[in-house]
C-alpha cells in the first residue's frame, strides 16, 4: 500500500511572496525586517511553529493561541513576531506560504484573513 501523498503547497517562489507583500502594503524596510525574522526562524528551527498566533485546536478549529510559538530552545517566535512592523508581519506570513517551508498553511491563511482581511481559498489565488 503506498504512503499518503502530502497536500501540495502554494508552489510560488520568493519573488512572488515579496510582490504579494508589497501589494498588501509592505515597504522595502518591512521586507528587510521580514528577511531577518526568517533567518531567526531558520536558526531556531521554528518555521513549523504557529509564530503568527493561529493554531489548530484539535477539533475546535483554528484559534488564537500565542503560547504555542515557543521553540525547543526557548525562543518565543510569537513574541518576536509581534515586535515586527505590520508590513514585516505580512511579508513573513506570505513568505511562509512559499513551497518548501514546513508550516501549517491554514495558520497562515487564518492570519491573513483575520488580521489583514485577505481571503485565500485553498492554495490560491494569492
Amino acid at each position: 500500500m503506498p504512503l499518503p501523498i502530502p497536500p501540495e503547497d502554494s508552489g510560488y517562489d520568493h519573488a512572488h511572496a515579496i510582490a504579494l507583500s508589497k501589494t498588501a502594503g509592505a515597504t522595502d524596510a518591512d521586507i528587510a525586517e521580514a528577511e531577518t525574522f526568517g533567518q531567526a526562524l531558520d536558526k531556531h528551527n521554528a518555521w513549523g511553529l504557529p509564530f503568527n498566533g493561529y493554531c489548530n485546536a484539535a477539533g475546535y478549529g483554528y484559534v488564537w493561541e500565542p503560547t504555542m510559538g515557543v521553540a525547543q530552545d526557548g525562543w518565543d517566535s510569537h513574541e518576536a513576531f509581534l515586535k515586527l512592523s505590520r508590513g514585516a508581519q505580512t511579508a513573513v506570513v506570505y513568505t511562509s506560504l512559499e513551497r518548501g517551508h514546513d508550516i501549517d498553511r491554514e495558520s497562515a491563511r487564518q492570519f491573513l484573513k483575520h488580521e489583514r482581511g485577505i481571503i485565500i481559498h485553498g492554495n490560491q489565488p494569492y
